[in-house]
């Protein structure tokens, strides 16, 4: 602001002052046209800093994104997270199977791998298919099941949680949703 101020006035009393300041106050006038010098200096400085700071920012900013982002709390989880969630084998229902307890358009029935007695869920035609990939559940596809009840493609999901440890749907995290079910 000094410097704005010192630059109407000092530029207003040199070019007023003309000859006459020269020769009635010459150290002074000298004085007056150094400063004024220096407050261009100045002001080419300070726009020539903003400009190479803005040039950075816009150059660095996918950097510092990628950092950040890398610092962010998006860990994905371990393969034993992955292995203790339940792992199901998909079977296709047939026209001709009837079932007396499933009522409806079912496409297939998913039964718990390792499991006694099976554990059996039967799938709608419009769940009966991964939504990573978005392929159709075939018969004998493994399948995998979150704590969300959202099942997708084991190869699917094994690859998108040691990325990310969230359901891709409903962003459930399987290790912090573990802890708080242990908790209460």
């Amino acid at each position: 602001m000094f410097s704005f101020i010192w630059w109407i006035i000092g530029f207003y009393w040199v070019s007023a002052g003309g000859q006459e300041l020269t020769h009635d106050a010459p150290q002074l006038y000298w004085l007056c046209i150094v400063f004024l010098a220096f407050d261009v200096f100045f002001v080419v400085f300070c726009v020539a800093l903003a400009c190479v700071i803005g040039i950075a920012v816009c150059c660095c900013l996918p950097c510092i994104i990628a950092i950040l982002y890398a610092v962010a709390d998006q860990e994905g989880a371990s393969e034993e997270d992955i292995c203790q969630l339940p792992k199901y084998k998909f079977r296709m229902i047939e026209d001709s199977e009837k079932f007396d307890e499933i009522s409806g358009p079912f496409s297939g029935i998913m039964t718990e791998c390792g499991s006694d007695p099976p554990v059996e869920h039967a799938l709608s035609a419009e769940d009966a298919e991964c939504c990573i990939c978005l392929s159709p559940y075939e018969d004998g596809a493994e399948l995998r099941e979150l704590p969300c009840n959202h099942h997708f493609h084991c190869g699917c999901i094994d690859k998108w949680l040691q990325i990310n440890a969230t359901c891709p749907l409903c962003k459930f995290n399987i290790i912090k949703g573990n802890n708080r079910r242990e908790e209460v």
